[in-house]
């Protein structure tokens, strides 16, 4: 009290006509303005976004398909929206000028990983997919990108000779049905797996009765189940201890997963030769080579192992689920279908595709990129997390928030597309019937930023190979049996469609 008295006096001083009331008065009405206009700037900054239940968040709100939850709630919120997933609060963003700001614009502040409890079990939590982000992996990142993308345009890559042979073996079992029905969906993700393990491993006739390979294949199809609608325990950790099976569970899968690839790389390391490049993990063996004296900073032996954990199980499930997509929008689309065995039949004939088909299959490549438009197998992307207190649109996100980039909202918006539901891969071509590359780029299925995905270019190669060779062999349709196609899709580590039959005459 003697000290507020004292300010009194010494402001009474030179104006001696302000009395104590009045001076308190003031300050009182100054005190709340402050207040005030604090309060609505941190009302005005304060993210939108639906209310959740104690524990859990959003999370039971989420449904089948969150992408699609999260697309609606858009429509109240606007682009961006904040839920609480668990323990987390997260921030979902919408449309393709706002996810190109957060992931190119301010790509730095947005390239980190949620810190989920799995992620740490995945290669130590070093995966360059699930890995935290820095100028050390980003580093990394790099040599691996140059590998992969020095790999994929060596004269020497063997990737056109090892799908040829693995479409003929796929298209001989679908022509064992003889025209019955049956699901496409095992042998496109057998013959998707022997391609990415002979690039990682080398080439092998008997692949099919390598033991090893049919161990991988298995445990790869074990992950993917496990981990397909996400693991509870990563965004409520406190369940751990509810339910501790849930990560040994887990780590059984990993661990296998691991040792699998591991012994493969020993195999191969002990019978590498730097004058002969035979596969993809040579490359990757020469680069670890080269950088040794740097481990800080280069490409490590573990690394090596996690780049090439990476690669098998990100390609093997995106591949074959955007095949198995293909198969079931073609065998539903039958204008569609014939428009693109005309195409490779007036440019590839009977020959075996090649890459160099690719600018001259204008009406194939703009199917390739509707199939991918229309499934939008990876919607919400691995998520993403603020690496530091940063701002997105006048939005204040605390570092740690993690960030869900909603890419649905891209491959879906009306504005863009007009008629996003319907299967039209006329949208991509221009008035002279070219492939258009404005329109191919307004929809980007491998992401953006600093976190895309580390083999786009290769992938790209794979499904066009993959696609064309199919379809230069197959004819699918709908079988008597099915009446309409189910074309929603169920989520998980990707959108995969729901179980369906077709029929499959072989083309002569």
């Amino acid at each position: 009290m003697d000290i507020v008295n004292s300010i009194v006096e010494r402001l009474r001083t030179p104006f001696s006509w302000l009395t104590t009331p009045v001076i308190i008065s003031t300050f009182v009405v100054g005190l709340c303005v402050v207040l005030l206009a604090d309060y609505f700037r941190l009302k005005r900054n304060k993210i939108p976004g639906p209310r959740g239940v104690p524990f859990f968040g959003y999370l039971p709100f989420f449904g089948k398909n969150p992408q699609k939850t999260f697309f609606n709630l858009r429509k109240r919120y606007g682009d961006i929206f904040s839920i609480q997933m668990g323990s987390f609060p997260a921030v979902v963003i919408h449309g393709k000028d706002v996810i190109r700001e957060a992931l190119v614009t301010s790509g730095d502040d947005f390239a980190g990983r949620p810190n989920f409890y799995t992620t740490q079990l995945l290669d130590n939590g070093e995966s360059l997919t699930f890995g935290t982000f820095g100028p050390r992996r980003a580093l990394q990142r790099k040599i691996a990108s140059n590998v992969l993308y020095v790999f994929a345009n060596a004269r020497t890559n063997p990737l056109e000779d090892i799908i040829q042979e693995e479409v003929e073996r796929l298209c001989s079992d679908f022509g064992k049905m003889k025209g019955a029905a049956f699901d496409p969906s095992e042998g496109i993700y057998v013959s998707v797996g022997s391609v990415l393990y002979q690039l990682c491993y080398g080439r092998n006739e008997e692949i099919r009765n390598d033991d090893n390979f049919l161990q991988f294949v298995k445990v790869s199809g074990d992950f993917t189940k496990f981990t397909g609608a996400g693991n509870p325990v990563d965004v409520m950790p406190w369940l751990r201890f509810v339910m501790p099976w849930k990560l040994t569970k887990f780590w059984a899968v990993v661990h296998k997963l691991e040792v699998i690839i591991e012994s493969k790389l020993k195999e191969e390391a002990a019978t590498y030769s730097e004058d002969n490049r035979r596969h993809l993990t040579d490359g990757l063996l020469k680069a670890a080579i080269e950088v040794e004296a740097d481990p800080e900073h280069g490409l490590t032996g573990d690394h090596v192992r996690n780049v090439m954990a990476d690669i098998t199980s990100a390609g093997f499930e995106t591949l074959s689920t955007t095949l198995t997509w293909a198969v079931l929008l073609l065998a539903n689309n039958l204008t569609v279908q014939r428009k693109v065995h005309e195409a490779i039949d007036d440019v590839i004939g009977s020959r075996s595709p090649r890459l160099d088909d690719k600018p001259t299959l204008h009406y194939t490549m703009a199917t390739i990129n509707e199939i991918m438009r229309f499934s939008n197998i990876v919607p919400l992307a691995v998520p993403h997390a603020a690496t530091r207190d940063t701002e997105l649109r006048g939005y204040k996100i605390r570092e740690g928030t993690i960030l869900l980039p909603n890419f649905y909202s891209v491959s879906h918006d009306e504005q863009t597309w007009g008629d996003p539901n319907n299967f039209r891969p006329e949208r991509y071509l221009d008035e002279n019937g070219e492939l258009d590359k404005n329109k191919t780029d307004l929809f980007t299925p491998f992401s953006l930023g600093r976190r895309k995905c580390l083999g786009e270019f290769l992938a790209r190669m794979e499904v066009f190979l993959f696609f064309t060779a199919i379809l230069q062999r197959c004819e699918f349709r709908k079988p008597a049996s099915v009446e309409e196609y189910n074309l929603e899709g169920s989520f998980g580590l990707t959108i995969k469609p729901e179980p369906y039959n077709v029929a499959v005459t072989l083309r002569t």
